[in-house]
C-alpha cells in the first residue's frame, strides 16, 4: 500500500485574493511619478499575466499606498511604444567622391 498525497486545490476566490495581495505589494515597490503608477511597472514587478492584472485593477478594491493617487492602465509596452522620446533617424546623405 502506498501513501497518496492529497492536494487541496484553492478555489477561484482564494486565488484571486492571493493575486490581489501580490499586486498591492508590487504597487508599494514600483516608482510613483506625480501620484501615478504605470500598469507596465506593476506588470513587471508582480510577474502575473497581463489580462489577470487588468481584471484585478478593474475591480477597484485595491488598497493603495498613500503616495499613489491613481494607476495608469494604458500600457506602452503592449502597444509597442518606446519609453522616452526619440526622434526619428534622418536618412543619411551619400557623399560623392571625385576622382
Amino acid at each position: 500500500m502506498g501513501t497518496e498525497e492529497t492536494t487541496i486545490q484553492p478555489n477561484e476566490k482564494e486565488m484571486f485574493g492571493r493575486y490581489k495581495k501580490t499586486v498591492e505589494q508590487a504597487i508599494a515597490r514600483v516608482p510613483v511619478k506625480n501620484g501615478v503608477v504605470d500598469i507596465d511597472s506593476i506588470w513587471i514587478e508582480a510577474s502575473i499575466p497581463y489580462e489577470l492584472l487588468r481584471k484585478i485593477l478593474a475591480r477597484g478594491d485595491l488598497e493603495l499606498p498613500g503616495n499613489v493617487e491613481r494607476i495608469n492602465s494604458i500600457s506602452r509596452a503592449r502597444m509597442g511604444e518606446r519609453s522616452g522620446s526619440r526622434r526619428e533617424k534622418k536618412r543619411r546623405r551619400r557623399h560623392k567622391v571625385w576622382h
